[in-house]
């Protein structure tokens, strides 16, 4: 395998995580009722942010990095982004948000991500945090309102930031080489066969994935939810890695596309909106199903393009001059 420094199988990586993260969001409109697409939910769910988390956990080495650094490239961006999400769910909706406390839709993983960086130098002079962070995302789900400033997300999903912190480039290189490609493709067939049995049968709601509600908000008992949770970790761990040893560690066609996902992350809910807008119900017809199924890759495709990236900076710079 490549070495890591060379950035191809961590941009392949990349790629693939938020190709799944604008397909799960775009079948969420679409999923009820229908137990396959609600099966792909929860499959894409069970592993697509936790190994995104993992991957920028494993980017952030360097734990020096300003608080202004963190301010321009997370704080700022997503107050900005937010207060545009809300100003068009505004004209929408006629309801009003206090924009900054409650993240617009995704953006609560820049958010989450500011928290996890800024305070990781302190965290990890903690002993046992790793464990402890699993501890705490376990009785995050005791607490109410964790939508607040994306906090229960934010600390449900902290072991996987602390995990990709601790994980070296020699472990992944070994994890990489030393299970069967085989392997992993029978355990992510397993996997998605669970996940359709899930949805079949109804045993758990899906917005239990989100991290983002308390137990008692999604009807479970503190027992039910902690067991659920431990299940859930110990899923995502495992199927994180068999994707990861299914994804090719050398240059293809869409490695350059892994160093956009910033970008496609922010634009993207614009796009499927539209999409929304224009297939606003499932059926059987063959366009339907097409545009559902095939829109994500062109979303994902189109969205990497540098253009997104330019605007994107040239935007966010001219306010970082305003507020020198």
């Amino acid at each position: 395998m490549n070495k890591i420094e060379n950035n191809y199988y961590i941009d392949n990586i990349k790629f693939v995580l938020i190709f799944f993260v604008v397909f799960g969001h775009l079948i969420e409109r679409y999923m009820e009722g229908n137990y396959i697409l609600m099966g792909m939910y929860i499959f894409i769910y069970t592993f697509h942010m936790p190994l995104f988390i993992f991957i920028s956990g494993l980017l952030s080495k360097n734990i020096n990095k300003s608080k202004k650094f963190l301010l321009r490239k997370l704080l700022i961006p997503y107050i900005v982004l937010n207060m545009i999400w809300y100003s068009l769910a505004y004209l929408y909706t006629k309801e009003t948000y206090i924009p900054v406390i409650y993240p617009g839709w995704t953006l609560w993983f820049l958010l989450s991500l500011f928290f996890w960086r800024i305070s990781l130098k302190y965290l990890i002079k903690i002993k046992y945090i790793l464990p402890i962070s699993f501890i705490l995302g376990i009785l995050i789900g005791l607490v109410p309102n964790g939508s607040i400033l994306s906090f229960s997300r934010t600390i449900v999903y902290l072991p996987f930031f602390l995990l990709g912190y601790y994980t070296d480039i020699n472990t992944l290189n070994k994890l990489y080489n030393n299970i069967n490609i085989w392997i992993s493709i029978l355990g992510i067939s397993m996997f998605m066969a669970l996940a359709l049995f899930i949805s079949e049968n109804n045993i758990i709601n899906y917005s239990f994935l989100y991290g983002s509600y308390s137990y008692l908000e999604l009807g479970i008992s503190v027992f039910e939810g902690s067991m659920y949770r431990i299940i859930l970790y110990l899923c995502s761990i495992i199927l994180s890695t068999f994707i990861i040893t299914v994804i090719p560690d050398r240059k293809t066609f869409y490695t350059s596309m892994g160093k956009s996902t910033m970008y496609v992350y922010v634009y993207h809910v614009y796009v499927i909106l539209i999409i929304f807008y224009l297939v606003p119900d499932w059926n059987k017809n063959i366009l339907t199903i097409w545009i559902i199924l095939a829109s994500p890759l062109f979303v994902t495709y189109i969205l990497s393009k540098k253009i997104f990236a330019k605007i994107y900076d040239k935007f966010f710079n001219s306010i970082f001059k305003l507020i020198k």
